[in-house]
């Protein structure tokens, strides 16, 4: 498993100031245009008579070399069509029943106990954390022909598991009843969700653990949760999850954001889809994710995993109103610069960066859940 050392942050109260400050443009710098150098032509002398003084011959002057222009080149983009079929990325309003109806069947919400321990240093003290698991209304435990597509979810500063799937039982909170709306009406297929935490006992620094998360996750998290329900891994090895990897997708919230943006950057070989909502990425700094420098990096971090366009895809989100915006979006734009690696799209099918604003939204659970509703179609085609 992968272990990886990250920059140590300020908490997670970072984010509001980070998520306040207005957008900045950063320029991409001019690549220039090279001209070639016109090589000067000789023309031949007349070779002079044996009796006659040769006249002297007219030498042509060399050709000035064009200065270099300051026209940037554009950098090319990749383009492929997939053969796979993608609803388009656009935004579209959930209906207003969603939430709460009679119609849909009542997925199950599980809470599941797993060991853990501080992966960032060499500490072998073992602490106990929980996590929330959102099992679809069709799911059947004995069943172990039928697999499902799995989702990791982190929540925002301040909360929980819970602000996603309420408590153990029935579903009823908003963001699960919505899931069983969308698998009721097929606009999605079945899946698992599972709602982690990246509070922790060994630390209060909430950026750091945001950051470090991909640790626990790989670790602790998915060995516990893909080994006891039906997801499409037959078993937790490496080689088996990476083989699975269109099968799993991470999102988040805010601070879960952040999070999703690092597992991102650490866990491409286990992950394919991603969905971060309302938040940038601070893996160079939390007020860095709108810079150039950011999207380069996320840029070098696929290449050097030895992933390509074709291998991932991001659907981001925020609201209008939102308090992250003016950090998401930014990103989103210099992202766009990278065309080699991330080609933005109205659709998947022809590309896999796309960002979905929420009409009048702010930063909360409407905003969330908004996102989700059209981002989840989109995932594990």
């Amino acid at each position: 498993m992968k272990k990886t050392t990250l920059l140590l942050l300020t908490a997670s109260a970072l984010l509001l100031a980070a998520c306040g400050q207005k957008a900045s443009t950063t320029d991409v710098p001019d690549v220039p245009q090279e001209t070639a150098t016109p090589v000067p032509t000789d023309e031949p002398t007349a070779t002079p008579e044996p009796t006659a003084t040769p006249k002297p011959t007219n030498t042509p002057k060399p050709t000035a070399t064009p200065k270099p222009t300051n026209t940037p080149t554009p950098t090319p983009a990749v383009t492929y069509d997939r053969e796979r079929t993608y609803p388009d990325n656009t935004y579209q309003k959930m209906p207003s029943d969603y939430f709460s109806n009679t119609w849909a069947p009542k997925g199950k919400i599980v809470e599941v106990t797993y060991d853990t321990k501080n992966h960032t240093i060499e500490d072998e003290t073992i602490y106990q954390k929980s996590c929330l698991v959102y099992l679809p209304p069709c799911y059947d435990e004995t069943d172990i022909e039928t697999r499902y597509n799995i989702m990791y979810i982190m929540h925002g500063g301040g909360d929980s598991p819970k602000y996603y799937l309420g408590s153990p039982g029935e579903s009823f909170s908003r963001i699960a009843r919505m899931m069983d709306s969308m698998i009721e009406k097929g606009e999605m297929e079945p899946l698992i969700v599972c709602v982690g935490t990246y509070y922790t006992e060994y630390t209060g620094d909430a950026t750091k653990n945001c950051l470090n998360f991909h640790l626990e996750l790989m670790n602790d998290l998915i060995p516990v949760i893909e080994s006891t329900y039906h997801t499409y891994a037959k078993d937790t090895s490496q080689e088996e999850l990476k083989a699975t990897r269109t099968h799993r997708a991470f999102s988040g919230f805010s601070m879960g954001a952040v999070t999703t943006w690092s597992v991102f950057e650490h866990c491409l070989d286990e992950f394919a889809y991603f969905m971060p909502i309302s938040g940038d990425c601070w893996a160079l700094g939390t007020t860095n994710g709108k810079s150039l420098s950011t999207a380069q990096h996320l840029e070098k971090q696929v290449i050097e995993q030895g992933w390509t366009a074709e291998d991932f895809f991001i659907y981001s989100g925020c609201g209008e109103n939102d308090m992250a915006e003016p950090n998401l979006t930014p990103q989103i734009k210099m992202m766009k610069v990278q065309k080699n690696t991330f080609i933005y799209c109205d659709n998947f099918a022809h590309g896999n960066l796309y960002e979905c604003i929420f009409p009048r939204g702010g930063h909360d659970v409407n905003t969330v859940a908004a996102v989700m509703y059209n981002g989840l179609p989109k995932m594990f085609h």
